[in-house]
């Protein structure tokens, strides 16, 4: 399955690598990411929890997902850019 995604922030850590907040693109936002997945042809772990980012009222928006690829050095910095629309690709 292929879904659409706009990065909205993205996050350098020293030592964890890059992390990637994107928007989903589409209806329904109560979606389920499997665990072999790949963002932009990057494989990707996606974190489940993201308080960090709740809004005022302390909820997490349904549509924002956190985003890690696997390998911490295998692609550019300058590979996802924020703005930049993506598609999430998930083996079945």
């Amino acid at each position: 399955m292929i879904r659409k995604f706009e990065i909205i922030k993205l996050i350098n850590h020293h030592n964890r690598g890059q992390f990637i907040f994107a928007r989903h693109i589409g209806d329904n936002n109560k979606i389920i990411i499997r665990e072999v997945s790949e963002l932009a042809g990057i494989p990707i772990y996606h974190y489940l929890e993201m308080s960090k980012n709740a809004n005022e009222h302390s909820q997490l928006p349904l549509d924002v997902f956190l985003f890690r690829p696997i390998e911490l050095g295998s692609f550019p910095t300058d590979y996802f850019i924020e703005g930049q629309l993506v598609e999430l690709f998930e083996s079945d």
